[in-house]
This record gives C-alpha cells, sequence and structure tokens, in this order.
C-alpha cells in the first residue's frame, strides 16, 4: 500500500493525531487536562556527519540511523535513503504553568511528564508498524534492543540514541545553557524518533551553531535558568548532570509512592545500565519553566522576564 502523495504531510499530521487523540494525552485525575499541544516535526538524512559526531559529543556508543535501520530490515530492502523523523512534543500552558514555582515540580507537572513518557512510546510504536506496513523499513531506536542508558566516566550520563541530539540534526532547535534543546516550541518539550527509509527531504537547519538564541548565549544576561535550580546544577558553564540527577532522585524518592497510589499512572520502559524493565517517568524541569524559553524560542531582543505563576 502506497504512502499518501506527500508523505512530509502525511507524517506531520499522523503523529499529531497520535499525540493529541491519543488516550494518554488526557489527564483523567486533572479534568481531562490535555498533556501536549500541536507537535513540531521535523527530518534529519540519517547520513549526516552529525550522526558520527555524535559518538564524540554524546556516547562512542550513539547509533548510526543507517546502522540500526540494517539490522530491522530485510536483507534486500533499499536502502539508498535514509531519513530519521523526530518530534517535539510540547506540554500545554496549563501544565507549563503550574511548574512555574521556585522549589520544587507541581503534581500536574509530575502526572502529566509520566503518561506523556507512555504516550510518546505509542507514538513511536504506532508510527513504526504503520511505516512498516505500508511497506517501508522502520525502527524506534528508543525502542530497540540496542538502545541503552548509562553512566559514563567523560558525560557522567549518557546513552546510545539521545534525541535531542537528532532533535538538533532535523533542524528542531539548539542547546540552551541547561543543556535543553530550546525549539521554535520551547525547551519544555519531549522528543520522539524513528528511523526510516522512505525518502524525505530533510528539514534545514537554519543555524550555523549548536547554541540556543537563549538570552545568555547572546550577550544579554537572563540567567533565569541558573535561578530557577533548586540544587544549583546549572552555571554559566553548563549542566552539571550529576546535582540534576539527584534533583530528579529527589524527586522520585519523595513523591512516587504517594503518586502511584493517588494518581492514574502508567507504566513505561525504563532503560538503564542494560536492563529494562516497566516504571514510572518522573523529573523537575524547574529550569524549563518561568523562563524565557520555556514555551518558545527567544529573540535576543527579548527582554529578561520571570513568567508569572
Amino acid at each position: 500500500m502506497p504512502l499518501p502523495r506527500d508523505a512530509r504531510v502525511w507524517i506531520e499530521r499522523t503523529i499529531a493525531q497520535l499525540a493529541l487523540e491519543g488516550p494518554g494525552n488526557r489527564l483523567v485525575d486533572f479534568a481531562g487536562q490535555a498533556v501536549f499541544d500541536d507537535p513540531l516535526v521535523g527530518v534529519a538524512d540519517g547520513d549526516d556527519p552529525l550522526f558520527e559526531r555524535f559518538r564524540s559529543v554524546v556516547s562512542p556508543r550513539h547509533l548510526l540511523p543507517r546502522e540500526v535501520l540494517s539490522r530491522y530490515c530485510a536483507a534486500d530492502a533499499d536502502l539508498s535513503h535514509v531519513s530519521v523523523i523526530v518530534w517535539a512534543l510540547p506540554f500545554t500552558e496549563e501544565i507549563r504553568r503550574s511548574n512555574r514555582g521556585p522549589d520544587w515540580p507541581s503534581e500536574l507537572y509530575s502526572v502529566a511528564r509520566n503518561s506523556g513518557g507512555a504516550l510518546n512510546d505509542e507514538i513511536r510504536r504506532d508510527l513504526t508498524k504503520m511505516l512498516r506496513d505500508f511497506g517501508w523499513a522502520a525502527v524506534a531506536p528508543v525502542l530497540a534492543k540496542e538502545y541503552d542508558a548509562f553512566r559514563s566516566a567523560e558525560h557522567t550520563f549518557s546513552s546510545s540514541w539521545s534525541e535531542r541530539h537528532v532533535a538538533y540534526a532535523a533542524g528542531l532547535g539548539q542547546f540552551g545553557l541547561n543543556g535543553s534543546l530550546i525549539t521554535p516550541l520551547g525547551s519544555n518539550v519531549r522528543f520522539g524518533s524513528v528511523v526510516t527509509n522512505l525518502p524525505i527531504k530533510p528539514t534545514p537547519r537554519a543555524f550555523g551553531t549548536h547554541q540556543a538564541p537563549c538570552l545568555e548565549s547572546h550577550g544579554q544576561v537572563c540567567r533565569l535558568c541558573i535561578e530557577r535550580c533548586p540544587v544549583g546544577a546549572i552555571s554559566e558553564n553548563g549542566l552539571d548532570k550529576s546535582k540534576c540527577y539527584a534533583m530528579r532522585r529527589a524527586v522520585r524518592e519523595r513523591c512516587l509512592e504517594t503518586y502511584a497510589k493517588t494518581f492514574h499512572m502508567p507504566l513505561g520502559e525504563i532503560v538503564k545500565n542494560g536492563k529494562r524493565e516497566s516504571g514510572y517517568s518522573l523529573g523537575c524541569a524547574l529550569c524549563q519553566c518561568g523562563v524565557p524559553c520555556e514555551g518558545s524560542s527567544p529573540r535576543i531582543t527579548l527582554e529578561p522576564r520571570t513568567l508569572s505563576a
């Protein structure tokens, strides 16, 4: 069965439908509050030299798109083209607003992040299946057996497929001071990706550097992501992953048991140090909320400001 004539439009509409209409996009404990708004979609050339560079920037174990796709397709599959489809799912204004407090992530954000993570896995699975049903090879690297997240002597924490970096390759944004990828829809987003042999024109990277249009990065005084972090994990030198991890672990230890008993919390697949198990995904994201890049990409003419709660 052939894809519609304009494959790019079909992919964008399909991802939007899977995200917005999926039952996981509504939080039953919060009056049906939506988790995500309309997604942003980009495409990277699977043979882009950036993917080889990720083996230095992210991890020597970082997968190459052609490499991982070749393991999940027929021996006679046409791999003359390898495309990486990437999407950014922005949290809704209500969820972002709830997380603008000074010291601790909100209940609403925590539940939304967990549900959004499970929904994102469903999007990965569904899009992969749809492409295969159309006769194309496809794989979601984060769901593949080769994927792992692990400690790294050089990078503290790393993975074999960084969807933030893959999103950068697909032209979806640049990296801010706190390590987040700032997209046109802001930094408070979740990323997903699928590799396929469907030939799609890559999204241009309309920037010459990995550095985001973050106020701090352009000589203006912002520093709000530094000020927003309750454990001092962000500085002019970037993100201290160990301090950030300690904060996320504290959130988990303090909240997980209560949240799991109180709210509808779908289980997702957690991968760590080669082990896969069902679990919950809690986080912090205080540095992504209450800042100018929360829901958009700030221009250098934007005056520094704190978003009101």
